[in-house]
């Protein structure tokens, strides 16, 4: 085996070394983020903490999720609009959040929030039965 071959070699197992290990760096890194986004989605802390300040939202008919977690988001309340709807879409409720003006406070998880977005609904709901 000549200089050229063994050279050729050596620089090609080390070019998949390389490409191996930045494969795998990768894989670490989004794994990373994918456990941390899917545990916040299940247990996201509220923006802060207790009392926290108060914010009224106004939700018009028109309003979908999307537009709803992007008004969370802008007021403080949330930190991440497109984490909200997927909480609100797994949330387990049959029910939309209707319009109206809401209080909410930046102490408030998710949750909390959303029970108060759907409470109406629900009391209606009730009230027919």
């Amino acid at each position: 085996m000549g200089g050229k071959q063994i050279v050729g070699a050596v620089f090609g197992t080390v070019m998949k070394v390389v490409v191996a290990a930045v494969v795998l760096m990768f894989i670490y890194r989004y794994s990373i983020m994918a456990y941390d986004y899917g545990y916040r989605i299940f247990g996201e802390e509220p923006v802060d903490a207790e009392p926290g300040r108060d914010v009224s939202i106004q939700v018009a008919e028109s309003d979908d999720a999307e537009d709803i977690g992007l008004m969370l988001e802008q007021k403080g309340l949330i930190r991440d609009a497109k984490l909200f709807m997927i909480q609100e879409m797994l949330s387990g409720s049959e029910s939309e959040i209707t319009a109206g003006t809401y209080e909410l406070n930046t102490a408030m998880t998710v949750e909390e929030m959303l029970d108060i977005m759907l409470s109406p609904v629900e009391k209606e709901a009730d009230s027919e039965e």
